[in-house]
């Protein structure tokens, strides 16, 4: 008479999904009379059948059986905690806006949205909703909450100012780029401006030392790499707003030194 003598029998828990930089917590049985958990780096109280996982990335943990019934080799099981990668939220750039104009916001970065506060959205609960202004708000910041598909979450902000203008342009009349941080480059601020055809720099001889069609880039007083001294400029600017509507500007800007 041959009697063969089972292995333990063992179960490490179901596998199991986790936000980057947040614990599982292992659940495992078996019918030996000790056990073991492999890796144990990773795990508090990994003496107990229920030790707390805290995993940098995606890792297998193994739990094992032994038992004196007579056979030596123990029963094992393994259990799969898969690490989300961190949630990098985006909600935009601060962005400036006339009464009345449809603004798209953008939020990325997960798999569920929602916006806070919901005032003037079309949807708080998409990642791209659109907000129309009225004369009321002067400005507002949303805080975006990005959920990934363990219903974790992350947020960023975005800033709208809202002006009680028609679509314009302002250029600051004077400048000083001096590398304090403050008005240190002179750029176009577009308000209800959907795209700036050119914004150009010239110097009292007509020369162009600057021009760029990026709205928020601008010049640092700088020709050729050469700081300029005190002098006054003149700049022109051509944009569309966002019903379509062409814009021209021109002025006079003083760098200071």
């Amino acid at each position: 008479m041959i009697t063969t003598i089972p292995y333990p029998q063992t179960f490490a828990g179901a596998d199991t999904i986790i936000c980057y930089n947040t614990p599982a917590l292992l659940n495992g049985s078996h019918n030996g009379n000790r056990f073991s958990w492999s890796p144990t780096t990773s795990l508090l109280n990994s003496h107990t059948l229920t030790p707390t996982a805290y995993p940098a990335r995606t890792q297998e943990y193994v739990l094992s059986s032994w038992d004196d019934r007579g056979c030596p080799k123990p029963g094992y099981d393994t259990v799969l905690v898969t690490v989300l990668p961190d949630i990098i939220p985006y909600a935009g750039r601060d962005t400036m806006v006339v009464v009345g104009q449809p603004l798209q916001l953008n939020a990325e970065g997960g798999v569920r949205y929602e916006w806070i506060p919901a005032t003037a959205l079309s949807d708080p609960h998409i990642k791209n909703p659109v907000a129309v202004y009225g004369s009321a708000t002067d400005s507002i910041r949303y805080t975006v909450r990005v959920y990934n598909e363990a219903d974790c979450y992350d947020s960023a902000s975005v800033k709208v100012t809202v002006f009680k203008t028609t679509p314009t342009v302002f250029v600051p009349t004077a400048f000083t780029p001096n590398g304090d941080g403050l008005n240190d480059v002179l750029r176009p601020i577009a308000v209800g401006v959907e795209r700036i055809n050119y914004f150009s720099i010239y110097n009292r001889w007509g020369q162009l030392v600057f021009t760029t069609t990026t709205n928020g880039a601008g010049w640092d007083g700088r020709i050729s790499g050469d700081l300029q001294g005190t002098n006054v400029f003149v700049w022109m600017v051509s944009a569309v707003d966002y019903l379509g509507n062409n814009i021209f500007l021109k002025g006079t800007t003083t760098l200071i030194r």
